[in-house]
């Protein structure tokens, strides 16, 4: 059994149901790369929570609040 209650939602995975275009689109006009950081499991617990409130990826609400506290 996962620890994930989330299950593959967690993951930023799209229900086959869903038109993807737009987000294909958005995603394939700027390179990507990732990121790797560990974070306590408490911590991940409520971005988990914190995502799935407000309909969001996990990788949405970390973007956007790094984007948010850095100065351009």
């Amino acid at each position: 059994m996962s620890d994930d209650i989330f299950g593959s939602a967690s993951d930023g995975s799209v229900s086959s149901g869903q038109d993807t275009t737009d987000l294909q689109e958005d995603v394939s006009q700027e390179k990507m790369t990732q990121l790797n950081v560990e974070i306590p499991e408490a911590l991940h617990q409520r971005l988990k929570m914190h995502a799935a409130k407000h309909g969001q990826t996990i990788k949405e609400v970390v973007r956007e609040v790094i984007d948010s506290s850095i100065d351009t």
